[in-house]
């Protein structure tokens, strides 16, 4: 075609590391992906210099907070974790989780 151009477009892999989110994205975006935690194993996040944000997409786990509050997340359950925050996830079952990593100021 005549007058066209091309562009590469970008785009987010959530199934590999690095996901290239910050490359596709303006906003405050760190990293975005799926983690697996198999059933019977912990998974510790701590936002110092990013925050996290969770979506289950299948499992069940228990969320503990720093304070030790306790959650139970299941498949469609969300959790976000503001600056200096803390918790542990353990995996009741194997759990699909969409984790998103943003920078903190």
């Amino acid at each position: 075609m005549t007058g066209s151009t091309t562009t590469n477009k970008k785009f987010v892999n959530l199934y590999r590391e690095p996901s290239n989110i910050s490359e596709v994205m303006a906003g405050p975006w760190v990293d975005i992906r799926v983690d697996s935690i198999a059933a019977g194993d912990t998974l510790e996040l701590e936002s110092d210099t990013v925050e996290h944000a969770g979506f289950v997409i299948d499992g069940t786990a228990t969320l503990t907070n720093g304070d030790g509050k306790v959650f139970e997340l299941e498949r469609q359950s969300a959790f976000a974790i503001p600056k200096t925050g803390r918790v542990s996830i353990a995996a009741s079952s194997d759990v699909s989780l969409l984790h998103i990593e943003m920078t903190v100021d």
